[in-house]
């Protein structure tokens, strides 16, 4: 039988360019496969009266192992936030640190309502041992959800109120702290370890960075998967294309559709919304998170105070990112986000001007124990047919790397 190609990679996201670039190195004959016009899956950057939008909130951690492998750091320009928060509660900000990074600023905010002195040495003891701790044995630690981990650890419910559940919110997409221990441990420990940062040319960068390293020829955009069959893929054109191995490197939720899988993986949803004003409300780069019980949005930030380059010259970009998703409209949304942030900044939110909002519907997989740790071994469905994606294990760009090399790296020894 003649193939089109000896591996088809269907998705050209983290996982799929990961796994693609490994079978370059090992020059095996890859053809890469999606249904956008780009590539870089769910991140995304699109560029709006000269401001550059994320596809939703989304950061980049240095620690990761596989990106710091793989990405040329310098050529992404990265510039890095504030190792620390800015948390509103009663009508007032406070400042918390790292206390590694900024002892200065960490000491100041010892005495703040955010949590007890006790909570507050804790935090330096829970990084401490996350940050010695390897991966290895950090998944393999008793699992329980990230609530009952700081329970455990013996934090108080004052500082699990004000900074854990607004700082995890953005971070799993959930305010009820349900996610594995697990991947707290892990998210814990990369933030200890290395900078949260955005590229300069924002965060598709990433994947563009990654296309370099690979051979055109062998891409194939716009060009939508409708079905599989054995060695075979059909393509929504009808046209047909085989190959004798075949990577599934797209998200769940698709996999699960091409699969035949009737049960359908539970899934996050989060909304960006975008602002631009002529002045940011602080200068600070600097992740603002709410421990209020008021108002819709959970995070928010001004990405130009982390990156210029994210808006146009004498302007400045303001994200605000919410989980709740049950208004009317978008213009009621827009309209309460407005009215939230004027009582964190007052008047001067009255010159913001809306740009744009993102509702991601499929942003995160779910994470609630007991979560599978398969990142460590590429994930082979049947024979000749493997997937990968960032919900093999953590969600997070390292897994999606990670398990995208694991499955080239397999490919390339003849599993």
């Amino acid at each position: 039988m003649s193939f089109d190609a000896d591996v088809i990679i269907i998705g050209a996201g983290l996982a799929g360019l990961s796994c693609a670039r490994i079978l370059q190195k090992h020059r095996i004959n890859y053809l890469l496969l999606d249904g956008a016009e780009k590539v870089g899956g769910r991140i995304r950057t699109d560029v709006v009266e000269g401001f550059q939008l994320d596809r939703g909130f989304q950061v980049l951690q240095t620690a990761y192992p596989d990106a710091k492998e793989i990405l040329s750091y310098p050529d992404l320009k990265l510039k890095s936030f504030f190792p620390g928060a800015m948390i509103r509660y009663q009508d007032k900000f406070h400042r918390l640190a790292d206390p590694f990074r900024d002892l200065y600023t960490a000491a100041k905010g010892l005495f703040s309502p955010i949590g007890s002195l006790k909570d507050k040495l804790l935090v330096g003891i829970l990084r401490t041992q996350v940050a010695f701790e390897t991966i290895e044995k950090l998944l393999q630690k008793p699992e329980v959800t990230t609530l009952e981990r700081l329970k455990g650890f013996g934090f108080s419910d004052v500082i699990i109120d004000r900074f854990f559940k607004p700082l995890y919110s953005g971070i799993f997409l959930e305010n009820e702290l349900s996610t594995s221990s697990r991947a707290f441990d892990y998210n814990f420990r990369m933030m200890a370890l290395g900078d949260i940062c955005l590229p300069a040319e924002g965060m598709e960068a990433i994947p563009r960075q990654l296309l370099t390293m690979l051979d055109s020829a062998r891409i194939r955009l716009n060009c939508k998967v409708a079905s599989l069959s054995e060695n075979k893929v059909i393509l929504a054109s009808g046209e047909s294309l085989t190959a004798p191995k075949i990577v599934l490197a797209v998200d769940q939720l698709q996999a699960c559709k091409l699969l035949e899988v009737t049960v359908v993986p539970k899934m996050k949803t989060v909304i960006t919304l975008y602002f631009t004003a002529s002045t940011p409300p602080t200068s600070s780069p600097i992740l603002f998170l709410n421990a209020e019980s008021s108002g819709p949005v959970m995070n928010m930030c001004v990405p130009t105070n982390v990156c210029k380059s994210y808006a146009p010259e004498g302007k400045a970009l303001i994200s605000c990112s919410v989980l709740k998703h049950d208004f009317a409209s978008e213009e009621m949304l827009v309209q309460k986000v407005l009215e939230q942030m004027k009582q964190w900044f007052g008047n001067q939110v009255d010159s913001w001007k809306h740009l744009r909002t993102y509702k991601i519907n499929n942003a995160l997989p779910a994470q609630e124990p007991p979560l599978s740790d398969v990142s460590s071994k590429p994930m082979q469905v049947r024979k000749g047919l493997y997937k990968c994606g960032d919900y093999g294990g953590i969600a997070s760009i390292q897994t999606a790397l990670q398990s995208g090399r694991l499955v080239g790296e397999a490919l390339a020894q003849g599993v």
